[in-house]
C-alpha cells in the first residue's frame, strides 16, 4: 500500500463511521423494570438495545422516566442527542470521566454548534470507563422528550477521542426509534 492508498482507506473509515444507521432501530416499550443508573450497563439491564456505528445503546422507558445508557470504545467523551438524528435541534448530553471528577453537561445543538442550556438536567446520571470504553446512564424526565400518543423517538449518539466538550467525534449516528404507548 502506497501513502495515497493508506490515506484513502483512512477516509473511507472515517466516513463509513459516521454513516448514520437505518431509519428505524426497533421499538421502545413501557416496562416496570427500571435499570440502575450507576455507570455499568448490564447485558439484559435495558429493554432495548442497538449497536450504532461501533458504540451501544440501551433504552427503557418507565411511566415517567426514560432511561439512556450509551457505550463506547473511547477513552474520551460520549454524547446522545435527543429529539433529532443529527446533532442540530438536538438536546445533548455529553459526559467523560475526567483526572479529578466526572463532567456531563446538557447542550442545544444549534447547526454544527452546541451551546449550554439551562434546562432539561438529567434526574440522575452516572459515567464510568473501564477497558478504554467510556459509558453513560441517563434518567431523564420522559415528558421532556416523549408526548403522548408520540410514534417515535429521534436520537443521535456520538464519541470523541478526547476528555473535551469541544473536540470533534470520531463516530457518530442517527436513529429513529418506534414508541409503544
Amino acid at each position: 500500500m502506497n501513502a495515497r492508498t493508506t490515506f484513502c482507506a483512512a477516509v473511507l473509515f472515517v466516513v463509513s463511521a459516521a454513516v448514520a444507521v437505518g431509519q428505524n432501530s426497533g421499538t421502545l416499550r413501557l416496562t416496570s423494570a427500571l435499570p440502575k443508573v450507576d455507570g455499568v450497563i448490564g447485558a439484559k439491564e435495558y429493554t432495548l438495545a442497538v449497536d450504532a456505528a461501533g458504540m451501544q445503546l440501551g433504552l427503557s422507558l418507565s411511566a415517567d422516566t426514560l432511561f439512556v445508557a450509551l457505550s463506547a470504545p473511547t477513552t474520551g467523551w460520549v454524547a446522545v442527542g435527543l429529539g433529532s438524528t443529527r446533532m442540530d435541534g438536538a438536546v445533548m448530553y455529553i459526559g467523560f470521566v475526567g483526572p479529578d471528577k466526572d463532567q456531563l453537561k446538557v447542550q442545544q445543538g444549534t447547526g454544527h454548534r452546541h451551546a449550554d442550556m439551562d434546562t432539561n438536567s438529567p434526574q440522575q446520571y452516572s459515567l464510568s470507563e473501564s477497558n478504554g470504553r467510556t459509558s453513560m446512564e441517563l434518567a431523564l424526565p420522559a415528558s421532556s422528550f416523549i408526548a403522548k400518543g408520540q410514534k417515535t423517538l429521534d436520537l443521535v449518539v456520538a464519541m470523541g477521542g478526547a476528555d473535551s466538550f469541544v473536540s470533534m467525534h470520531k463516530a457518530k449516528a442517527g436513529l429513529t426509534i418506534g414508541i409503544a404507548q
